[in-house]
């Protein structure tokens, strides 16, 4: 994990009552028109695999990135009980792909993951590094309305994030915004 990124529980972004709140099937919803059969997706911040098993039964390979060496070992400890083959974990930091090869990837989805770091930035110049050419991403971020801190993305900063990419779809709820989008 980068200095100042924040921790979460692997327990707490996987389990039962999380699905209650947050359902991932819903927030797949959002983009599932846009994924394909023979697709590489990454999971980024994928945590334990609260995500990645429903991307892993959709598309055929899904690298699931998070800086957790806990989450990782969970979520490799999911894949084999569920005999899921076609999902490549790794630890690092959303900064840090060097492992996946320059515009390789055709989906990014990176749910919740830019407020959990400080250096969004970084984080996306990564993410359009492996982008293909008409690659998608799903990006969210938590909608603070308390107080600030650094790894928060205000309003102001998700604009000028969209403004980096061609917007395909967009909306928010009283807890986060996301947005479906392309490279420019």
């Amino acid at each position: 994990m980068e200095k100042g990124d924040r921790y979460i529980n692997p327990f707490v972004l996987d389990n039962p009552l999380r699905r209650l709140v947050s359902s991932p099937n819903r927030i797949i919803s959002r983009f599932r028109e846009y994924l394909k059969e023979d697709y590489v997706v990454v999971d980024l911040g994928s945590g334990p695999g609260f995500f990645t098993v429903i991307l892993a039964r959709i598309v055929k390979t899904v690298y699931a990135i998070d800086p957790d060496e806990r989450a990782i070992k969970r979520l490799k400890e999911k894949m084999q009980k569920l005999s899921l083959s076609n999902v490549i974990p790794y630890v690092a930091p959303a900064q840090k792909l060097e492992f996946i090869k320059d515009g390789s990837i055709d989906f990014v989805f990176s749910n919740l993951m830019l407020c959990c770091t400080i250096d969004h930035e970084g984080a996306l110049n990564e993410i359009k590094r492996i982008l293909k050419n008409d690659g998608l991403v799903y990006l969210s971020v938590t909608r603070n309305f308390i107080g600030k801190d650094k790894r928060d993305v205000d309003e102001r900063e998700w604009r000028e994030i969209l403004s980096n990419f061609k917007v395909i779809k967009e909306g928010k709820s009283i807890m986060e915004r996301w947005a479906v989008v392309r490279r420019e």
